[in-house]
């Protein structure tokens, strides 16, 4: 898929964990993280996340194409109804969002999705930020339950400091 960028942008604790529970909101991460998400996700203009993660949020992203990967189409539970709801592979899923045009796409979690879209051989970038905090919890990046069929390699693009306690966003190309 020539010219498609596909980036998984998460913030992580010095452990990997990505959420204290199913309905963490992330009020753990700094302004300058979701500064810095807010940036990039504008950029590309679409979010994809899974329904646990749009129910945490608890609303549609500003300015961007909001698209919800759910195997239950109807089930959103005290939030508003996002942009798009989009069930099946992920492969199938990029296929639809690009065929509406876009071709740069921002995954935003959870675990499972993170866990999918690496698995598929698409992911592109990693833009990794991770706070200098030990959160209780064990939801972490990637599900630990599920192997990862073949080792990936990453190239260091960036490396940025986002503040003076020492956020650090880290951002990968993966290497093919």
């Amino acid at each position: 898929m020539i010219g498609l960028r596909i980036r998984l942008v998460a913030v992580t604790d010095v452990r990997g964990v990505i959420a204290t529970s199913e309905n963490d909101q992330i009020a753990w991460s700094s302004r300058e993280d979701k500064e810095l998400f807010k940036a990039i996700t504008l950029r590309s203009g679409l979010v994809i996340m899974g329904r646990k993660t749009y129910e945490a949020i608890g609303r549609p992203l500003p300015g961007r194409l909001n698209v919800v990967l759910s195997r239950s189409m109807d089930k959103f539970h005290g939030v508003s109804i996002p942009d798009l709801v989009l069930s099946g592979n992920v492969k199938e899923v990029v296929e639809k969002v690009k065929k509406i045009g876009y071709n740069d796409i921002c995954v935003i979690g959870g675990q499972s999705v993170f866990t999918q879209f690496l698995e598929s051989g698409l992911v592109t970038d990693l833009h990794l930020t991770i706070e200098p905090i030990v959160l209780p919890g064990n939801v972490n990046l990637f599900d630990r339950l599920k192997s990862i069929s073949e080792k990936l390699r990453l190239r260091l693009e960036k490396v940025m400091k986002l503040n003076e306690i020492g956020t650090l966003n880290l951002h990968y190309r993966f290497e093919r």
